[in-house]
């Protein structure tokens, strides 16, 4: 996948903790950000998405395969 670079502003308490986090993940920094952005961006897509009426194991079941879809792309 092609990267594009950037530049942000950020408060230098935030960058330690991401900082934290990514070598906690065994990650460097930028892959980190990107993993967050990208699963911020699909909460605010699931929240956005009227929910679909299905029973408790149709509702297990999509649950499991999203969370692998994220795992995936993590």
């Amino acid at each position: 996948m092609a990267r594009e670079k950037m530049t942000i502003t950020i408060d230098p308490q935030t960058l330690q903790y991401v900082d934290a986090d990514a070598r906690a993940d065994s990650l460097s920094r930028s892959e980190y950000v990107e993993r967050v952005l990208r699963h911020e961006h699909y909460r605010r897509l699931l929240a956005q998405a009227m929910p679909p009426r299905m029973d408790r194991d149709e509702e297990r079941s999509l649950r499991d395969l999203l969370s692998w879809q994220d795992e995936a792309a993590s």
